[in-house]
């Protein structure tokens, strides 16, 4: 399946507008503040139901106006009309969204999550080299999850098994026995190990595209890796040593309310590996070292969150990107759609060309840019351009900002 046309209306800055895409290689040219990222943000919400930028929903709704709507046809591998549905997200501020496939409502978002795969890069993206542990675990839980159901299986019952044992941490603070933590212990134990097991071998998977990808994009000469950091290899994945840890942390627990010793707690660590890893200096005043991970960083390798240029950081993002949409091929037969927002800026000619021979034979993707000069004749040639601004969109206040 791909995206083969995206309807936006009173989305972001557009008041109602249309584009087509091709099922290969698409590219959008605009100066900033055309619509660019905004286009690809609304394609996302239709597929998604969700925004990658921000969680206040109502910061979709273009200036004045009521709602907003996003309107995804997607197409067969072989033309437009192959298999094609359309999918379909409508939002009001206080009366949430509805979504709809094919004019049929949808029940739960895991039905829309399962009929594409589809990957993004916008400027938040950075988010998940440089932001908190937990929105890295958010991402590789909701991105495997979508493609394994027992992954997700296993990551329900182990939120469930942590909630139950949080509340009652509470409760034998206020006076009840400490042996009633006894049974949500049994609980956690074994379905943390569970996750565990799979987050583990989701994780050694991922890493092996990611490598792969990282070594035709990152700096000449570095190697990048992505490594699972979980308090459980400390105890070798173990259920009895799980649970003696956790005895023994009791008190703490108690005092904070929370559960601390588990794959709850898991980071997900993007780092450089080899000679030109080493050295360095500690990592500037402003980058915030307030992680929820009790262990530290595996030894060996350069943090690319704690010590990456802003450069590096794009580019191990972009890779990861690139790593999940092989990684979903490999379990659905389908390469995803990929929306790129402004990544070949960070590049040098070299690896722009790299990168552009692999989008062009990975499936679809719908890149933005300012500078067409930054593909060939012969790439634009093969590509489907869409210039911006579109005839009908129209920017609000506030949108000036948006790409």
């Amino acid at each position: 399946m791909f995206v083969s046309s995206v309807r936006l209306v009173h989305f972001r800055s557009y008041r109602e507008s249309s584009v087509s895409f091709t099922s290969g290689l698409n590219v959008i040219v605009g100066e900033n503040a055309s619509g660019k990222t905004n286009l690809l943000e609304g394609a996302f919400f239709a597929l998604r139901a969700t925004s990658p930028r921000t969680r206040r929903e109502d910061k979709l709704v273009t200036w004045g106006e009521g709602f907003a709507r996003a309107v995804v046809e997607l197409g067969g591998a072989r033309s437009s009309t192959d298999g094609a549905h359309t999918v379909e997200v409508g939002y009001v501020p206080g009366q949430g969204k509805r979504v709809r496939i094919d004019g049929a409502e949808v029940a739960s978002l895991d039905e829309l999550r399962r009929r594409t795969q589809v990957f993004i890069f916008v400027p938040e993206s950075l988010l998940l080299i440089k932001g908190s542990p937990a929105r890295r675990r958010a991402h590789l839980d909701a991105f495997v999850a979508a493609l394994d159901p027992g992954y997700e299986g296993a990551l329900q019952e182990m939120n469930v098994a942590l909630r139950q044992r949080n509340a009652q941490l509470t409760r034998v603070r206020e006076g009840a026995a400490a042996a009633t933590l006894d049974p949500w212990d049994v609980q956690l134990v074994r379905t943390a190990i569970a996750l565990a097991d799979r987050r583990r071998g989701a994780v050694a998977r991922l890493s092996a595209h990611f490598e792969r990808v990282a070594c035709h994009l990152a700096p000449e000469g570095a190697h990048w890796k992505v490594t699972l950091v979980s308090q459980l290899d400390e105890i070798g994945n173990d259920a009895e040593a799980y649970a003696a840890a956790l005895r023994a942390r009791r008190g703490r627990d108690m005092q904070r309310g929370l559960t601390l010793v588990g794959p709850h707690r898991d980071d997900i660590v993007f780092a450089e590996t080899g000679e030109a890893a080493a050295g360095g200096e500690p990592p500037a005043a402003d980058v915030d070292l307030a992680v929820d991970l009790a262990a530290d960083p595996p030894p060996g390798g350069r943090d690319l969150r704690l010590y990456g240029s802003q450069g590096e950081q794009r580019t191990a993002v972009l890779a990861l990107l690139l790593a999940e949409q092989a990684y979903a091929r490999e379990e659905t037969g389908e390469l995803g759609t990929l929306f790129l927002d402004d990544v070949m800026s960070e590049l040098d000619d070299a690896r722009r060309r790299r990168l552009v021979e692999m989008l062009m034979s990975s499936g679809q993707a719908i890149v933005t840019t300012t500078n067409r000069h930054y593909f060939t004749g012969d790439e634009l040639a093969a590509a489907t351009v869409v210039e911006l601004p579109l005839t009908a969109a129209t920017a609000g206040p506030g949108d000036a900002a948006d790409g």
